[in-house]
């Protein structure tokens, strides 16, 4: 015997309910988490190490603990100067951002104000707004100064008659 098959409505209404399920879980975006060779212990934070973020020439960023010793950090075959605010805090534990070119470490809260990505940033802003309805003012007001318009073309030409 064969099998019969379901009509086709519950087949239909089968397969929403299952996408109906299926859209209430959205992804959650993962958290950041350092490599696990360049996470410090509280024995190694006692000790003066930091982590430190590497950003080479080719624009790759390398996670490393150090220890600072007098002021100063060695990657590799390089020295880099440390001073107390170009250290930052993640997660309770201190943190450096170091171009692997550069003598002293990068530290985004110095430096000027800077306006050249301004009109990227106004667009978005401009483009996520909620627009509210538009009132009945605009209309109003084109209405009244077509009313305003004919009347003076009508003085001006001697009243029309």
């Amino acid at each position: 015997m064969e099998e019969q098959q379901k009509p086709l409505r519950e087949e239909l209404s089968e397969i929403k309910e299952l996408l109906a399920e299926g859209s209430g879980k959205e992804k959650k975006p993962k958290p950041f988490r350092l490599p696990f060779s360049s996470r410090i212990s509280k024995g190694n934070l006692k000790k003066g190490y930091v982590t430190v973020a590497v950003i080479n020439d080719n624009m790759a960023v390398d996670f490393v603990k150090e220890p600072i010793i007098d002021g100063t950090i060695k990657l590799d075959n390089t020295f880099h100067a440390v001073e107390d605010f170009d250290i930052f805090n993640y997660k309770g534990k201190p943190f450096i951002f170091q171009p692997k070119s550069k003598l002293n470490p990068y530290n985004p809260l110095n430096g000027k104000h800077e306006t050249y990505g301004q009109k990227y940033v106004m667009a978005r802003m401009e483009g996520d707004k909620i627009v509210t309805k538009k009132k009945l003012g605009w209309g109003i007001g084109i209405v009244g100064l077509a009313v305003v318009a004919i009347i003076i073309y009508a003085i001006f030409t001697g009243g029309g008659g």
